[in-house]
């Protein structure tokens, strides 16, 4: 019995080859567009303070700790740190912008794909909660929001508060 292999040629002509480098080069000029509105609505999320102001320095100042986010560098050529409610603020952050599996040694740090889900606005803000409330090592009083808007923007609104020591919110937009 003899199987007919498709036949490949040898070598690929130089005009193939720049038809194809040129299909590429379109959708990962899309990517890279809409990768700076991604980042831009990120760097700018929204931390908005309310309750007792004064209630970072209920925790003291090296209770919650740990290095910046995104990461920095200081004026001092070392990286830049940041302690209480503002590292609260950015580790929730990082479980937004991390995708489940890309964290080394954490392969449940982030938030899942939901790609063949039916999204709805419950829907995320349960899956939402869920990491963060996994994520974090903090007893928080956490309401997550979300709202869908029909250009496809995705607008996160959490509010958290730990110990009772005040309000704080988050907001964060990202597009589909």
């Amino acid at each position: 019995m003899t199987t007919n292999f498709p036949s490949y040629p040898s070598q690929i002509d130089n005009d193939e080859l720049q038809r194809i480098k040129s299909k590429f080069q379109v959708a990962d000029n899309i990517r890279s567009e809409r990768s700076e509105l991604i980042q831009k609505a990120r760097i700018n999320a929204q931390i908005v303070r309310g309750g007792q102001l004064s209630s970072d320095s209920k925790f003291g100042s090296a209770s919650i700790k740990g290095l910046s986010y995104p990461l920095e560098l200081n004026g001092n050529g070392g990286l830049k740190t940041s302690s209480n409610y503002s590292r609260l603020s950015e580790q929730i952050l990082e479980i937004l912008d991390t995708k489940v599996g890309e964290r080394v040694y954490r392969p449940f740090f982030g938030l899942p794909e939901l790609v063949f889900e039916t999204i709805s606005e419950s829907v995320l803000s349960s899956a939402i909660k869920k990491q963060i409330k996994n994520a974090l090592p903090f007893d928080l009083d956490l309401d997550v929001s979300v709202e869908i808007e029909d250009n496809g923007m995705t607008v996160i609104i959490i509010r958290y508060s730990l110990e009772n020591s005040g309000d704080y919110i988050l907001r964060y937009s990202a597009n589909k």
